[in-house]
């Protein structure tokens, strides 16, 4: 008597989009295990340093797309915290549930608060949790000490 090898069949189809979404989208992050279980990021927003679930900077935990979508990185993680874990991600599902406008007050709110992350950490400002107002203060300050000098 022989027994079939059981295969794991993912929850859901793998799907990710090509190009990480632009600043301002809202997506959920599933994840089937190939125990059959899920799991679920709930709403996260792409902000310029990544994505987040807390718009607080007390609970600012910002991941990036990689982290998020690539299964390898994602399992390799899951080994790291938990040594001998059982558990494998086999896919992911991105579900976009808002996209910001191509154009228009908030796409343009959200390209200015890109270009001050990327100006700040270009100029060696720490970004991870600071508010936008912290940062446009901190380059004023550097504008400020470079036009005294």
């Amino acid at each position: 008597m022989t027994t079939e090898t059981a295969t794991a069949k993912p929850m859901f189809d793998h799907f990710v989009p090509e190009q990480e979404p632009p600043v301002g989208t809202v997506a959920s992050f599933h994840y089937s295990f190939a125990s059959g279980g899920g799991s679920s990021t709930g709403f996260m927003m792409r902000g310029a340093g990544g994505w987040s679930d807390s718009v607080n900077p007390q609970r600012h935990n910002t991941r990036s797309w990689e982290v998020l979508t690539d299964l390898s990185v994602r399992n390799s993680d899951i080994q790291k915290r938990n040594p001998g874990s059982t558990a494998v991600l086999t896919s992911v599902q991105v579900r976009i549930h808002a996209a910001p406008p191509a154009d228009g007050p908030g796409a343009r709110l959200a390209q200015l608060e890109e270009a001050i992350i990327t100006a700040a950490e270009r100029l060696g400002i720490r970004t991870e949790g600071a508010s936008h107002a912290e940062l446009v203060s901190a380059l004023e300050n550097l504008v400020v000490i470079a036009r005294s000098a």
